[in-house]
């Protein structure tokens, strides 16, 4: 990840990390000075709502019906739509 800070980095810049994180759609980590702690990502709303619709979707077993037709001949949807 590039984008990582310390704490107090952090904390003094937390307004100005919400909009970058919302704005460049990278992620920014907080990265504890202390060895073996555990730190924090802050990811944009809208990237947080795709993971959140990309994990509903592979509970689901959507993921899995894509790669079962992967290979299926490609479909002309528009072709398809003036057939109606």
């Amino acid at each position: 990840m590039d984008n990582v800070v310390n704490p107090t980095q952090g904390r003094k810049d937390f307004f100005k990390i919400i909009k970058e994180v919302n704005v460049n759609k990278k992620p920014v980590m907080i990265k504890p000075t202390k060895s073996k702690k555990k730190g924090a990502v802050i990811i944009g709303e809208d990237d947080w709502n795709a993971i959140q619709e990309t994990l509903f979707l592979a509970n689901q077993g959507v993921d899995k019906q894509i790669r079962e037709r992967e290979n299926d001949d490609v479909e002309d949807f528009g072709k398809a739509w003036n057939e109606l």
